[in-house]
């Protein structure tokens, strides 16, 4: 697969993740419309999703973060680490979780931003981000409907409010239409090889933390709230220098202690 420089692309260029297991085949066959395993439920038809600029990169990492600190903390106890509570426990964890959500107490809770982070920065390791070569009102359609906010009319007062502040200020609740962090394909449309290229760094790294990382350090002087992104990145740098002294460690055991 081709690759292409991340800071020679165009300002409104589209990028679609993946998980660095699919790459070989979407080389040969393209991507193929799906509905993903987070989308059951959602998504009516197969679809595939993008987003719009860097900024659009910067604005679904941060909905990712709160979106799996919920199934992580939430109902959904995606690691595992609630399946031995009580059904008391188990709903005392929820209302404490809910009001923890809603105020945004989250953002200062370090022990669970520990945890989410720790599963997030390998979620993005093992992931790399292409960029996509499609038209509007050929492959998608920028005023198409997105299906997870339409599905909140039947959701009750406490998803509606769950889904705001995940979607945050990046998205425009009060129409249908998908946002530019959050775009898809039209129904059962497949992208052709030959529309795909591989993103890397300026310094040839082709994994999505990299990618995320870069861009961050371009915008993290726009003013905005206090995002976990914030505090992810921190984090991960400190993963990334750890990493590199433990390499370094492993080079000089591996020569002896010799210094050259």
């Amino acid at each position: 697969m081709e690759k292409v420089v991340l800071n020679e692309l165009k300002e409104d260029s589209l990028f679609h993740f993946t998980h660095e297991d699919n790459i070989e085949d979407i080389s040969v066959n393209g991507l193929k419309p799906s509905i993903g395993e987070n989308a059951f439920g959602i998504e009516k038809s197969p679809k595939i999703f993008f987003s719009k600029g860097e900024l659009g990169i910067m604005k679904v990492t941060e909905v990712w973060l709160r979106w799996l600190m919920n199934r992580i903390y939430g109902p959904s106890d995606r690691l595992g680490m609630f399946r031995d509570e009580t059904p008391e426990e188990r709903n005392q964890r929820m209302s404490e979780w809910v009001k923890e959500f809603l105020s945004g107490e989250y953002k200062n809770d370090e022990e669970k931003k520990g945890k989410l982070f720790e599963y997030f920065y390998q979620y993005l390791e093992e992931r790399k981000y292409l960029v996509l070569d499609i038209e509007d009102k050929k492959e998608y359609d920028s005023s198409d409907i997105d299906e997870s906010k339409e599905s909140l009319e039947n959701q009750g007062h406490i998803s509606n409010m769950f889904a705001e502040i995940m979607y945050c200020e990046f998205s425009d609740m009060n129409t249908k239409v998908m946002d530019d962090w959050n775009m898809h394909t039209k129904k059962n449309i497949a992208i052709d090889k030959s529309k795909i290229k591989k993103v890397e760094t300026k310094d040839h790294r082709d994994d999505m933390l990299s990618i995320v990382m870069e861009i961050y350090d371009k915008y993290k002087d726009i003013p905005h709230e206090k995002f976990l992104l914030d505090d992810f990145i921190t984090y991960a740098k400190k993963e990334n220098l750890m990493k590199m002294v433990n390499e370094g460690v492993k080079d000089d055991k591996n020569n002896n202690g010799r210094k050259y």
